[in-house]
This record gives C-alpha cells, structure tokens and sequence, in this order.
C-alpha cells in the first residue's frame, strides 16, 4: 500500500486505561489462556499486515497526522467524537456498543447524539430490543462479542477431577433492574451455599458491592454516597451477600484453571436481552465445564442445546440441583463433547476474532476506498 492510498485506523477503547495502545497488549496470558485482549491484538496484527496502521485513539487526539485516511472507531468513550467530528482529515466510521445496557444506560442515553456522527452503529442486540435504553430508533449492524480462543484448553478440558459447581462474578451491581440477572445470581449462590454444593471466585465479594456504569454526579458526592452505601450494608447486611461471602474463595488467578476444576458452572449474563451474548457460555466449553445458562432469550438459535443446561427449564434452584445431580457420566460426558464440537463447526465461527476482522474489513475497504488482500 503507497502513502497516498495509507489507512490509519485509530480505535477508542472500553477505557482510557487502554490507551498507549495497551488495547492490543497481552493480558494476563499463559499456557491455559484468559487472553482478553487477544481478539484486538489480533486485529492489530491483521490490518497491519496488509498495511493499515492501528492505534488507540490517544494517538490521534493528541493531534498526529499522517499521510492517508484516517478513519475512528469507539468501543465506547464518547467523550471524543465531537472534538474528532470537526477535523476534515477524520472519519466517524463506527461505534460499537459493547456494553450491556442496564450497567452503562448513559451510554445509550447519548446515543441520539452520537448516532448522526457515525456512518455506523454496531450491537450485539438490535434497535428495536435497544430504544426503551436510547429513547428512540437506533439503526445498527449487528456483532458478535469476539472470543480469544477458536478450540478447548486440551489439558484443563482433559481434567476428570472436578467438584461439583462454581461461580466466577465481580461484586457488581447494575445502574439499572429492568431484565437484570444479578439478583439471580446471588439466589443461586444462597441456595446453593446452604447446600454446601458451590465455589465462589471473583473480585470484591469481601467489600461492598460496586454499582456499575457512569454517573455525573461529582466526584467527591459519588464518594460520598459510596461511603453511605458501603456503612449501610454493613448495618443491614443483605443475607443474600451474606451468603455470598461464606462461600467466597478470592479473585480466580486464571478463569481458565477455576472453571475446568468443575463440572458445572453458573452462567448467567448480566441481562435477559436479545443479541446478548458475552464470553460466559464459550468460557465454560473452553474448560470443559458445562455451563447452567441464563440470558439471551433466543440462545439456541447460535449454541445447541446440547451443548449447555438452560436454567429456564427448571423452577427453582432444588430442580437444577437435582438434575445435575442426577446426570451420568455418560451424560455428562455428552454435554462435554457437543461443546467441543460445536466449538469446532462453522455454526461457532460468528463468534472468532476472524469473524470480528472481517467488520473492520468492511469498514476500511469502504471508508478508504482500497482493496485488501486476503
């Protein structure tokens, strides 16, 4: 590619703490994976190899210019679109929703402002299922959350000495309680918990919870209200936390290692919302955990059920209990084997990090007016 047909292509990330191009950086990787950035390290790799230049866009807002085109995506910060709106040698070119809705609702808020600014809008859900959150029609192209891994773990999915369930969550709460799972998950964990029949791994379980999503309250009031919240729980202490707390066994050094030293996994997303879809499920078929699922509506669609327990074929948490205790090896076995094919077929290829390349593909080829070779 000659400077005069050069593309760079700058990518705003979930956080500013990305910046400097740590997007692409390599995130907690071993032998057994939890590789979070892989899908955008890829990326990076791929365009670049056929000559697209790719940052993060703390490069661009601090006023570089190159030769070329240069064309911006967000992943969510939308502090910069106008600033970048007002440079004729910047293209809007995408901005992709990532997070759910009921953790950043500010972010689909501001939607009716950002979306005229884009040539596109990308979702895992679609703009009928997403206007309660905007308040309005959004258009948008559909996407699928890129995973890091196209195969098992061969040697944590091999692992034959498993307890019985676990559960890997932040103490999180949402801005919003419409369709949430949060307060199922801690339901479980209670039931559960009595039982004695559940790990707990994640971070924060022994502080106060942390609501999610972005506020414009001033700092020292958010603070403020933290400390309020924080003295509150400890006054009234919620049993379901309580719960929570006697079965929590400290943040998971790998996801990977936790996951595949169980048999079942409690994988509940944070939302009942069509399109959402997050690493959760194929987590599980990585390690060779059978995941208990809860979340997208419509999730057989894109997974066999085959493949998973659906939570919402039971009506309490004594009934999935019992089915699970009362699964085979052989059966469970099965569960086993039809995540890994399914992992291997072209049904889970929506979900690789080539199929996510292949969005920028389009975006590049038809913002920059070039051809890329394969």
């Amino acid at each position: 590619m000659t400077d005069s047909a050069r593309v760079n292509l700058y990518i705003d990330p979930f956080s500013h703490h990305m910046y400097s191009d740590a997007l692409f950086g390599e995130s907690h990787i071993n032998s057994i994976g939890d590789d979070l950035h892989g899908p955008y390290r890829y990326l990076k790799n791929w365009l670049e190899a056929r000559g697209v230049r790719v940052h993060t866009a703390d490069h661009l807002l601090a006023g570089e210019k190159l030769p070329g085109k240069n064309l911006y995506v967000s992943f969510g910060i939308q502090n910069n679109f106008r600033q970048l709106a007002a440079r004729e040698d910047v293209t809007l070119s995408a901005f992709f929703l990532f997070e759910c809705p009921i953790v950043e609702p500010k972010m689909y808020q501001a939607m009716r402002d950002a979306q005229p600014a884009f040539k596109r809008i990308f979702s895992w859900s679609d703009g009928p299922s997403l206007e309660r959150f905007v308040g309005g029609p959004l258009p948008c192209e559909h996407f699928f959350w890129p995973q890091s891994f196209n195969r098992v773990h061969e040697e944590i999915w091999r692992n034959e000495d498993r307890e019985f369930l676990v559960m890997i969550n932040s103490n999180k709460l949402p801005r919003l309680y419409w369709q949430e799972l949060y307060t199922e998950r801690l339901r479980a964990v209670e039931w559960f918990s009595a039982q004695n029949e559940i790990n707990l791994y994640g971070r924060g379980w022994n502080e106060p919870s942390k609501r999610m999503g972005k506020t414009w309250l001033p700092l020292i009031l958010r603070r403020l209200l933290e400390k309020i919240e924080a003295c509150w729980q400890q006054l009234r202490p919620d049993p379901l936390m309580t719960a929570a707390r006697k079965i929590y066994r400290g943040p998971a050094a790998s996801k990977a290692e936790t996951l595949g030293n169980h048999t079942f996994a409690l994988c509940y997303e944070n939302m009942i919302l069509k399109g959402w879809i997050t690493e959760k499920i194929f987590d599980c078929f990585f390690a060779g955990t059978i995941p208990i699922y809860w979340g997208e509506p419509e999730i057989e669609k894109y997974v066999p059920a085959s493949c998973f327990i659906d939570r919402r074929n039971f009506k309490n948490n004594a009934e999935v209990r019992d089915f699970l205790r009362a699964l085979s090896q052989d059966e469970i076995r099965a569960y086993r084997e039809n995540a890994r094919a399914f992992l291997a077929s072209p049904a889970y290829r929506p979900f690789t990090k080539e199929a996510f390349v292949e969005h920028f593909r389009h975006i590049v080829e038809t913002d920059a007016g070039i051809r890329l070779p394969d």
